[in-house]
This record gives structure tokens, C-alpha cells and sequence, in this order.
């Protein structure tokens, strides 16, 4: 009965999917402003049917600072990279329209991207320290899960590439996470991130046919580390916090 669960999720997902990814290849067409704004609206609009106008877009901002940050990532490393593009239920994406050099520029710009949520996160925060408002604690609540699941180790998500710079062995770490999250959720987002984290796990392609590119010094590693651990510590105990104030109420 589970598996038939999943399957016709599957399905519901799929047909969604084909009409998201037709709404995105126009939008690419777009220039690159107007498509985020565009891609923008309509997002709120999703958004607003399922949680409320508010919500809809504290949760677009909050998506777009996280965006914002790969953007200033990648220019700080020198990267020219496409304005966001926002997908209803699958987040945003950027385009960079050239490669990194190596693993720990990847991770800089990957980095990028949680650092700003963390920031953000915090901002709602303290914005409900001060106002109390139930708003600003929920969209701080969800900032910090949205980018503390963005940190799991596992390709396509933020994680994955900032982990391979400090070791590919957290890849293992991020099938596991990711096939717990899968069996407690049976999304079908989830079984293919699972399938596609594990390929990567176990043949270890990129490393094999790329070696150079990942062969980086063991300051280099440390320096990312120190950043993805930290991220994950201030991101992890923020949402114990607010999930205290939660219980308390």
C-alpha cells in the first residue's frame, strides 16, 4: 500500500513537474531581470493559495536573500552568474555561466547561499525578540530548516558541493540523511535526490575523472569546514530555540 503511495505521488509530481519546467525554459527566454520578477510573482501568488499572502511573501524574500547570497559569492570569486529564478515548491535557481577552478571556489559560491539564510533567519528572529510577532518566528523557524536540509552532504543541494571540499566520505553521511528523510516522508523529491546522492556516493565520478579539481590543501579544507560545520551548529541550535518557544506557548 506504501509503495503504491509512492508511485502515485509520483505520477501527481511528474505531471507538475513537465508544466514547471515548461514555465521555466520561457522564463529563460526572458531577460534575465525581468524572469526573477516574474518568476517572483508568480511564486507569491502559489504560495499565497497554500499559506496566506503574508507568509507567501516573507518566504519568497527569504528565498531570494538566499539566492542573493550565491550571487555575491560568485562575484566575490569572480564567477558571472544568471539572476535567480524562482520554481514554485522546488525553490530557486541560479545559472553560472562559468565553471569554478576547483572544488573550494564550488564551495565558496555554495556557501554563499546558507550563509545569507543563516543571516536572514537570525534577522526574523530577532525582528520577533522585538515585535513579537508570530510572523517573523515562523519565517525565522522555516529559514533555518529550509537551509539546514540545503546543508544535508548530498548532491544537487548546497551541501553536497561545499562537503566535497572538506571530504567526499560526508557524501555517505548525506545518502543516509537524505533515505531516512525519504522513508519518513515518501517524497518523491527525496527518492530521486536519495538515488542520485547514492550513484554519486558510490562511483565517486566526478573525483575519479576530475581529479585535480578536487585535490585542494589541507588549509583549504579546514577553512571550508569551519565554515559548514559552524553554519550547521548556528542553524541547529537556532531551530531547538524557536523550537522551544513553539512548545512554550
Amino acid at each position: 500500500m506504501k509503495a503504491w503511495r509512492v508511485v502515485s505521488l509520483g505520477r501527481r509530481v511528474l505531471s507538475k513537474l513537465a508544466l514547471c519546467m515548461m514555465g521555466f525554459i520561457a522564463m529563460l527566454k526572458m531577460g534575465s531581470t525581468v524572469a526573477m520578477a516574474v518568476s517572483m510573482i508568480i511564486s507569491i501568488l502559489v504560495y499565497a493559495m497554500a499559506f496566506g499572502l503574508k507568509f507567501a511573501v516573507g518566504f519568497v524574500i527569504l528565498l531570494l536573500l538566499h539566492e542573493w547570497g550565491h550571487l555575491v559569492a560568485s562575484k566575490v570569486v569572480g564567477l558571472p552568474v544568471s539572476r535567480p529564478i524562482f520554481v514554485p515548491f522546488l525553490g530557486a535557481v541560479i545559472r553560472i555561466k562559468k565553471l569554478p577552478i576547483n572544488a573550494k571556489m564550488e564551495a565558496n559560491v555554495a556557501i554563499g547561499g546558507p550563509a545569507m539564510g543563516t543571516l536572514s533567519a537570525l534577522l526574523c528572529l530577532v525582528l520577533y525578540l522585538w515585535t513579537d510577532s508570530l510572523l517573523m518566528l515562523v519565517l525565522s523557524y522555516t529559514a533555518c530548516l529550509l537551509n539546514l536540509f540545503n546543508l544535508i552532504p548530498c548532491d544537487p543541494l548546497d551541501g553536497g558541493r561545499i562537503a566535497v571540499a572538506v571530504t567526499h566520505r560526508l557524501w555517505w553521511l548525506g545518502s543516509l540523511i537524505i533515505g531516512i528523510l525519504f522513508l519518513q516522508t515518501y517524497s518523491f523529491f527525496l527518492f530521486i535526490f536519495f538515488l542520485f546522492s547514492l550513484y554519486r556516493t558510490w562511483k565517486n565520478v566526478d573525483i575519479k575523472e576530475n581529479f585535480s579539481y578536487y585535490q585542494l590543501t589541507m588549509k583549504q579544507r579546514l577553512a571550508v569546514g569551519w565554515w559548514y560545520f559552524g553554519l550547521v551548529i548556528v542553524l541547529g541550535v537556532t531551530t531547538l530555540y524557536i523550537g522551544s518557544i513553539f512548545h512554550g506557548q
